[in-house]
């Protein structure tokens, strides 16, 4: 599992041996069950988190108490930076495994530490913040204004075989239809 972190932090700009080492030595590698919640909305959470492999979503509860997914985070990403997800000291959404999981997890201050003292580390943040604010700008802009149909295709084209690993209910929370409705898509797509 380190050989495939060492991948990840080279992916991600972080080049040096000197560099990846600091990180591993600040970070720990935990394996995860499907289902877990790694942290929940309203609570205290000072972690930041790199998925090594699995799949997991964020998620709120409605004012009806329904499970709304906001997004998904396959391997080789980083979940939303603590300081985007967390208001007056507590998370804005959940975070909840859908399939085994190993997810790397750095305190956020050791992190703010090797980003102070480490260009590596400082590229990496920006271009974690440029590649999250891009996603949001395209979920609130274009996702949204598309239709069913239109963000099932586009959430097939962003994340491959998702529609064989998570649970379609959850995958119908995210395109904001029912489970017939999603059921029914599947089915008028799969005849064309």
């Amino acid at each position: 599992m380190t050989d495939i972190l060492n991948n990840i932090l080279y992916n991600f700009g972080i080049t040096s041996t000197f560099s990846r080492k600091l990180f591993q030595d600040k970070a720990t590698l935990k394996e995860y069950s499907k289902s877990n919640e790694i942290f929940v909305e309203g609570k205290k959470n000072d972690l930041e988190y790199l998925i090594v492999s699995g799949v997991l979503h964020r998620y709120n509860f409605s004012e009806k108490g329904d499970l709304v997914t906001t997004g998904f985070y396959m391997p080789n990403s980083v979940v939303a930076p603590h300081f985007a997800r967390m208001n007056k000291g507590k998370s804005i959404f959940s975070l909840q495994t859908l399939t085994y999981a190993v997810i790397a997890e750095i305190p956020v201050k050791e992190l703010d530490i090797l980003r102070q003292n480490n260009k590596e580390f400082r590229d990496f943040g920006q271009r974690i913040l440029e590649a999250e604010l891009s996603q949001t700008y395209f979920n609130e802009v274009v996702f949204r204004s598309f239709s069913a149909k239109e963000r099932l295709l586009t959430l097939r084209k962003q994340f491959p075989n998702l529609e064989n690993l998570v649970p379609h209910n959850i995958i119908a929370s995210y395109l904001g239809i029912t489970n017939v409705s999603f059921s029914r898509l599947r089915n008028e797509l799969m005849r064309k």
